[in-house]
C-alpha cells in the first residue's frame, strides 16, 4: 500500500500478525512516490529472503548490548573481557547514540580521528574497528538481524582504521 500523506509519500508492508492477532506492519516513507516504491520493493526483497526487518530504531550501543549479551560460553573470559571493555569505553561513547541503519562512513572516521588524535595507537584504533565490524562474530548473532549487522559492516568497512589495516580485519 502506497499513499500520499501530506507533503510525504507513505508506505507499508504487512507482516503478519503479531502473538496478540494484532496486524503487524512495517512503514516506509519518503519525499517522492518513486522513493515509496523503491523503499517497498527493497523490503519485500528482504523479507522474501527470510531476513529479518531491520529495526530503524536500533541505535549502535542497543546492538552491541545485545551482541555482548550473547558472547558467554562462545569466546573465552579474556576476550568477553576484552569487547565489554572496548565496547564501554569507545565504541558506545563515540557511536551508541546514533540509529544501527543510519550509521555512517563519516561518523565512524569521525571516532577513529578522535580517538587517533587523543593519542591511541594504530593498533589500538584497528582493535577497536575489528571489534565493530566484527559485531555479531562467531557467538552468533544475538538476536541481531543480518541486516542490522550488514550496517555496520558497511559503514567500518570503508572507514580508514588508524594504519595499514584499511581493507581487512
Amino acid at each position: 500500500m502506497i499513499y500520499k500523506d501530506g507533503d510525504h509519500w507513505r508506505g507499508a508492508v504487512s507482516l503478519g500478525y503479531g502473538p496478540d492477532g494484532k496486524r503487524v506492519r512495517k512503514k516506509v516513507s519518503g519525499k517522492t512516490r518513486a522513493e515509496v516504491v523503491e523503499k517497498v520493493r527493497k523490503l519485500k526483497e528482504t523479507l522474501a529472503k527470510g531476513a529479518p526487518v531491520p529495526d530503524d530504531r536500533l541505535t549502535v550501543g542497543a546492538f552491541l548490548d545485545r551482541w555482548l549479551l550473547h558472547l558467554p560460553g562462545h569466546i573465552s573470559d579474556g576476550a568477553l573481557d576484552d569487547y565489554e571493555d572496548t565496547v564501554r569505553l569507545h565504541l558506545k561513547p563515540g557511536l551508541g547514540r546514533h540509529k544501527l541503519t543510519k550509521l555512517t562512513v563519516a561518523q565512524v572516521d569521525a571516532l577513529w580521528q578522535a580517538k587517533r588524535e587523543a593519542g591511541y595507537k594504530a593498533n589500538s584504533v584497528r582493535n577497536m574497528r575489528a571489534v565493530l565490524r566484527e559485531g555479531p562474530g562467531p557467538g552468533g548473532t544475538g538476536g541481531v538481524g543480518h541486516a542490522e549487522r550488514r550496517s555496520v559492516v558497511d559503514a567500518t568497512a570503508r572507514t580508514r582504521g588508524g594504519g595499514p589495516d584499511v581493507h581487512g580485519g
